[in-house]
């Protein structure tokens, strides 16, 4: 598999889309190549949005009619679909990832999952959502259920609840009616969270979108383009996607392996260059306010990416405890 990850300019104002770097970085580890992106995606989207101003509705999450009472922050028009999205129009929205416990939430860090709408021509940002109406059996669920494991591996705990692989109910994070696998990255990174001390990524925003298998391995997911629009605008600081979208123009590569599974012998950290990911976070920690795009294969990839980008102890120490987890065998 190959990882990448590119920096885009100066974090814009609230509700406003930025301009990306023109120059390549090179990463250790990486190479820099060009992508072939259609340019004008996001800069119709910053024409919508200084037009319309903030005022206003493979596998992936597709999001419900948002519940009564539940009201976006941010409401905007969609861009124009992409080649990538088959000139599809849909619509996406980012949601803040809380529990019913206020207190729990408020100890973790700022977490966003993404959603897409299909049919729907508006991104927008939830900052509250309404409680799941789904069930055991539902793809939401077993995506929690599926991260759950994979966060207490990575943690170290080998508690009853890991064992069983569900999370209990009153951790079940609030998605509404929405369907789809594709937050499973996201659940990881927000459980590993609630079984640390203090926020992980301390008052970081991270926003994110792909499937998790329960090893900790990253799926693909749809939309991506009009999913990182709206991710966007939610102020973020990293942005974690599958595959890079095709309306960014530099891509700075982070080589890894091409196949998921490690030859026999080799170490999982070095097969999917957790070194290389831990040194794109050092590199984007250089460049506050920026907002950086990674694309991940791997719950691994993410947090070496955080590691470097924090620089936090606990961070770290469970970055490099997932880094020796073996993939398959959670």
């Amino acid at each position: 598999m190959a990882g990448y990850a590119y920096l885009a300019a100066r974090q814009p104002p609230w509700g406003c889309m930025p301009k990306y770097s023109k120059s390549y970085k090179r990463i250790l580890g990486g190479r820099s190549r060009p992508h072939s992106p259609r340019l004008i995606s996001f800069a119709m989207l910053l024409a919508l949005l200084i037009g319309d101003g903030l005022a206003g509705s493979g596998s992936t999450v597709s999001a419900a009619p948002a519940p009564a009472g539940v009201r976006p922050s941010v409401d905007v028009p969609a861009p124009p679909p992409s080649d990538a999205e088959g000139g599809v129009s849909s619509g996406a929205q980012a949601e803040r990832m809380e529990l019913d416990d206020a207190a729990l939430t408020a100890g973790m860090s700022v977490w966003y999952r993404l959603a897409y709408n299909e049919g729907g021509n508006r991104l927008r940002v939830f900052d509250h959502y309404a409680a799941t109406t789904r069930g055991l059996e539902s793809d939401m669920v077993q995506s929690e259920s599926m991260a759950w494991r994979f966060a207490n591996a990575a943690v170290g705990s080998d508690s009853g609840q890991a064992a069983s692989g569900d999370p209990p109910r009153w951790l079940w994070f609030r998605t509404g009616n929405d369907t789809g696998p594709s937050a499973g990255l996201m659940f990881t990174l927000a459980y590993i969270d609630l079984l640390t001390t203090g926020a992980l990524v301390g008052d970081l925003r991270v926003v994110g979108t792909g499937g998790v298998r329960v090893d900790g391995v990253v799926t693909p997911v749809s939309n991506v383009e009009v999913k990182v629009a709206a991710a966007m605008l939610t102020r973020p600081d990293v942005i974690f996607t599958p595959r890079p979208p095709t309306t960014i123009e530099d891509v700075t590569i982070i080589e890894s392996e091409h196949t998921r599974f490690p030859t026999s012998g080799a170490e999982v950290g070095e097969w999917l260059n957790v070194i290389g990911y831990e040194q794109a976070g050092r590199a984007a920690a250089g460049h506050p306010g920026r907002v950086a795009v990674v694309v991940v294969h791997d719950v691994r990839q993410a947090l070496a990416w955080l590691c470097g980008r924090t620089s936090d102890a606990t961070t770290c120490s469970v970055a490099h405890t997932a880094a020796s987890l073996p993939i398959g065998a959670v």
